[in-house]
């Protein structure tokens, strides 16, 4: 395992944006459940169980996808 040399820049890393808004949006479904699920009522029944694998899949794929040039840091 090797440190990453400009951990700074680690914020235009797509999977990182993904984690900060399914860290979000956890913390939102645990302080506030009533509403969350309001928000999940609007979604289709068949779609509902879908949310979660195609965060965590999306997440998966960025982190996998290599961007930029050689000099990213890592």
């Amino acid at each position: 395992m090797k440190l990453i040399a400009d951990w700074r820049r680690s914020w235009r890393w797509a999977s990182v944006r993904l984690a900060v808004v399914a860290g979000a949006l956890s913390g939102w479904a645990a302080s506030d459940p009533a509403g969350f699920m309001r928000v999940v009522d609007l979604l289709p029944p068949w779609a509902r169980p879908l949310v979660g694998i195609a965060v965590t899949l999306a997440a998966l794929s960025a982190r996998l996808t290599t961007k930029g040039s050689k000099f990213d840091g890592y």
